[in-house]
């Protein structure tokens, strides 16, 4: 193989023709299903015979395929595998890095895997070659460029395998990390401080200067990792190894700074400055994680603070021009005014970059400014937003006669308005300060000295004046009108918001763009989802604003911005209710053609899932009345339970087929081919075959049974019986599971025609499991009252088809019909105690009452003890008030209070009134007991319970006539 496989890579590197390339492509790609061809492949890749694209390839090829394939034993014998770990150190005297970092990465990626079950010695491994490379560093005479070759390939690798391991939370990833920082700390120490000691001095070597970014890397992260775990986890040396490495960087970042910025001027040193850059940006990440993770306790580490303070002097010197200088008491008024305006006039206006990006694709740079949550970290702007949060919040505990920055945010305020806005600079200027009071929102409302009526009057008198410069600042008023009442919600209220708001979004001229109206409706929203106030300030905006972004959601040019104004529009229908429904059929006839234009775009997933969360809310707006929207909303729920759809927004799908299913009048509007009940049968299915799903899936079987279950039954009883047995059979283990297949089986019982059903649940084999069940001794007490509640809604319903379907099973199982009832019978008093539920406990008592009546011999004869002993029980806990002998008895209480969470999502949709109707108009509800009672002993001694009446025992009759009388 490996003389085809030579001939191979060279035809592929040196291709004589398209077709050929193409032919050699197509061989190479097979021959990755034979065993041993990568460790041929990787043998060549080793091979310094062969030329570097050659060897590259087949490096890159390697390492690629590899990490994917290790665990075949097919394609990567075990016998194998040593070899191919052994070659992986080869590769640290590799000079090429190109070559050589794509195998030290196949070494991270297999040590990923195997370490420490099957490769314990790998630290030691790595370790060897450090220690010899340091050797040298000691005496640098014998230093050649194969040692800093290995030394850098070596630190490298080490500092993957801690990027790898750091964030591994099980136990043998902090075992791992431990052995890590034990074998490594040393040496990569000593490498750091030989660099250190050649940068203090002046020294210039890029092989040292990357040793020493790497080893700092490499101890941070090991620092990093223990910063992160549990306090009690922390141990003492790792404390002062942190404070060493604060000390370090501390004092050897303004080395490093002030080093790249004499090689600025001197030819030839890129490779150095743009190692120390990056040294000095490793850094600076450092910190940023370490406070992250937690800023009090590492700003108590003795340097952070003056650490902090050069690194904010950096930033002044850079952007103010001055020298950087910083006082050491961080936060004097002096020093957060001057923070405050180099953060306002120096960082916060836009860039020439944002200005040509406004100009050129308005909606794209919105969208992504919004996106991008961690600009803030390499871009000075929204740096410069975020650092002014924090320099406020650290200012908040301030007295208010002492504070700062409020009083000299309005004083900017009143100077910004008092000028023109006619050029650029003041246009610009204005969006600084606007940028700049959104964020202090919350803190400049309460402080006062706003007058924002005003100041949006103000603002009306020129953003109204047409020149092309002020969309610029329009899209800052927008954003800043949903930050202020957010903060001062009573904003909301005043005209001069939604004037505002109205001409941003509506308007269209060369003095506004796609930025601005977008801008304008995520405004909207915020000043529209105020759950605290009453919506009436909000409706007599409501035609426009909903024409206006039903307008927006049609011109948006990105599916983001689309998306934007569909949550938009979503907070606007749940928060004004009825008011909506003039204006749902215009937007329920925009989904379909926003779906079909979004297929195969960027985003296309997530903005399909909002549209799926837009109808929903169409759905639950619409409520009666929402068949008519049933044409849109079963494709959608269709399309989302299919792939590829469902791997993104199946859940969403879900949800928008239950609130179809709450909100539905019938299943068969409008038509039985376009109506809800073209679902079922995929309902069924997945039911059938995704016990994963149930609890989302068996709610939707509650609803269609609670809409039709005559109907459904009639048409689908068999399909849902069977589903039924199968899911019991598999969910046997998970009782959570059973209990809520139960539950709805129970429903079926109390909604369908029990003659139409009960020869369905014989020959679905659920009344045999139901009865054989209730044998076991060992089932939860919950998953047994379950059952014999359910046995007892029959016999409720039909005492006479209970006894049939009794002796039917027997039959079907070849077993005496009358030992199948006695050991029935049995269960129900002996499971009975386990009925804990009032309402529950009262149905089984009804269902043995029920059975009297059917003159069974085998019934009465359980009258004596075991039945009136369920009656004086449940008698017991449920008394009528005298004075309302007609109330519903005591310990029963409404459905709506004992499944209070359900309720919630279901109280103002019709099914809450189907649901409310079902319990209650329930028996066990509804009907007083003690008259039951009296009914069915009257009708029992018809069919002769005279008798077994008789020789009751006398004390318990007493009892029980008592509870009667």
């Amino acid at each position: 193989m490996s003389a085809d496989l030579r001939m191979l890579l060279h035809a592929l590197v040196n291709p004589s023709s398209n077709e050929g390339y193409v032919r050699d492509q197509q061989t190479l790609s097979e021959l990755f299903k034979q065993p041993e061809f990568f460790v041929a492949l990787q043998a060549l890749a080793a091979d310094k015979s062969l030329s570097q694209q050659e060897r590259l390839m087949a490096s890159v090829i390697t390492a690629r395929e590899l990490k994917t394939k290790w665990r075949s034993k097919a394609l990567v014998p075990e016998n194998r595998k040593p070899e191919i770990r052994e070659r992986l150190f080869s590769f640290l005297e590799e000079g090429d890095m190109a070559i050589a970092r794509p195998q030290l990465g196949l070494l991270v990626a297999i040590a990923r895997i195997e370490y420490p079950k099957t490769w314990q010695n790998l630290p030691q491994l790595l370790l060897e070659p450090l220690m010899m490379c340091l050797a040298h560093l000691d005496n640098p005479s014998s230093s050649s460029s194969s040692t800093s070759t290995i030394l850098l390939n070596t630190l490298w690798t080490i500092n993957a395998l801690a990027k790898e391991w750091r964030t591994v939370k099980v136990s043998h990833g902090a075992l791992v990390m431990q052995k890590f920082e034990d074998v490594f700390t040393d040496p990569v120490g000593r490498v750091l401080a030989i660099w250190a000691e050649h940068e203090r001095n002046g020294q210039e070597d890029v092989t040292l200067a990357e040793a020493g970014r790497y080893s700092f890397k490499i101890l941070a992260r090991l620092c990093q990792w223990q910063w992160s775990r549990a306090k009690g986890l922390q141990t003492q040396e790792a404390h002062q190894r942190i404070n060493n490495l604060v000390h370090h960087s501390v004092h050897h970042a303004p080395i490093i700074q002030a080093h790249r910025i004499r090689l600025v001027t001197q030819p030839g040193s890129e490779k150095l400055t743009k190692s120390l850059t990056k040294h000095l940006r490793a850094i600076g990440k450092w910190w940023r994680v370490m406070l992250g993770l937690d800023p009090k306790g590492f700003c108590k580490i003795p340097g952070v603070t003056s650490g902090v303070g050069w690194w904010w002097g950096e930033v002044g010197g850079v952007v103010a021009g001055s020298d950087g200088a910083v006082a050491n008491d961080v936060f004097t008024p002096h020093f957060i005014l001057s923070a405050f305006h180099l953060l306002v006039d120096k960082l916060l206006p836009l860039t020439s970059t944002d200005l040509e990006a406004l100009e050129d694709e308005p909606e794209e740079w919105l969208v992504g400014e919004s996106f991008d949550e961690e600009a803030w970290s390499f871009e000075f702007r929204p740096c410069a937003e975020r650092v002014l949060i924090a320099l406020n919040n650290a200012c908040r505990n301030i007295p208010k006669e002492h504070k700062v920055i409020e009083p000299e945010m309005i004083k900017l305020l009143a100077t910004t308005e008092a000028a023109p806005a006619h050029d650029l600079p003041s246009i610009l200027r204005r969006e600084a300060v606007y940028c700049a009071l959104g964020r202090l929102s919350r803190s400049i409302a309460s402080y006062g000295g706003v007058d924002f009526n005003a100041l949006l009057t103000g603002i009306a008198g020129w953003i109204g004046s047409g020149q092309p410069l002020h969309r610029i600042a329009k899209r800052r008023v927008a954003w800043l009108i949903g930050e202020w009442v957010s903060a001062d919600e009573e904003t909301a209220k005043l005209p001069i918001v939604w004037q505002m708001l109205l001409h941003l979004l509506s308007e269209r001229s060369e003095s506004t763009d796609k930025a601005v109206q977008l801008s304008a409706c995520i405004a909207i929203r915020e000043c529209v989802d105020l759950w605290e106030l009453p919506i009436d300030y909000f409706i007599p905006y409501l035609q426009q604003t909903v024409e206006e972004l039903t307008k927006l959601l049609g011109e948006a040019a990105t599916l983001d911005g689309k998306r934007y104004v569909n949550d938009a529009i979503g907070v606007v229908i749940e928060r004004v209710g009825d008011q909506i429904l003039p204006f749902l059929p215009r937007l329920a006839q925009s989904v379909p053609v926003l779906w079909h234009s979004a297929g195969g775009l960027e985003g296309e997933w997530l903005f399909k899932a909002s549209l799926v969360v837009l109808t929903t809310k169409l759905v639950s707006a619409a409520r009666a009345t929402s068949g008519d929207l049933m044409e849109l909303v079963i494709p959608l729920i269709e399309e989302s339970l299919q792939p590829p759809a469902k791997d993104f927004f199946e859940d969403d799908g879900l949800i928008l087929w239950q609130t179809a299913l709450w909100n539905a009048a019938s299943p068969y509007q409008p038509t039985k081919e376009t109506g809800l009940i073209r679902l079922l049968p995929g309902l069924l299915t997945m039911l059938g075959e995704n016990m994963d799903l149930l609890s989302k899936l068996l709610p939707l079987l509650d609803s269609y049974l609670l809409l039709d279950a005559t109907g459904i039954t009639q048409a689908y009883g068999e399909a849902i019986t069977s589903t039924f047995a199968k899911a019991l059979a598999t969910s046997k283990p998970n009782a959570e599971a059973v209990s809520r297949i139960l539950s709805t089986i129970s429903l079926l019982v109390r909604t369908a025609p029990l003659a139409q059903l009960a020869p369905l649940l014989l020959h679905s084999g659920i009344f045999q499991h139901i009865t054989t069940a209730l044998e076991d001794d060992k089932a939860s007490g919950l998953i047994l009252a379950a059952y014999l509640e359910i046995l007892s809604r029959i016999a409720m319903l039909d005492p006479r088809i209970f006894l049939q379907l009794v002796a039917e099973s027997a039959r079907m199982q070849n077993r005496d019909g009358v030992k199948l009832l006695d050991e029935v019978l049995d269960a129900l008093w002996r499971n009975f105690d386990y009925v804990g539920e009032t309402r529950m406990r009262k149905a089984v008592a009804m269902g043995a009452g029920a059975l009297l009546t059917t003159g069974d011999h085998h019934v009465l004869d359980r009258f004596d003890g075991e039945f009136m002993n369920i009656f004086l029980d449940v008698l017991g806990e449920v008394q009528v008030a005298q004075d309302d002998p007609n109330g519903i008895e005591t310990g029963l209480r409404p459905w709506q209070d004992e499944h209070s969470t359900q309720w919630s999502e279901i109280q103002y949709t019709p099914e809450g009134k189907r649901r409310v109707h079902l319990e209650d108009s329930d028996p066990a509800y509804a009907v007083s007991l003690k008259r039951y009672i009296v009914q069915v002993l009257h009708q029992a001694h018809t069919v002769g319970l005279g008798p077994f009446w008789e020789k009751a025992d006398e004390g318990t009759k007493r009892s029980l006539e008592k509870f009667l009388s």
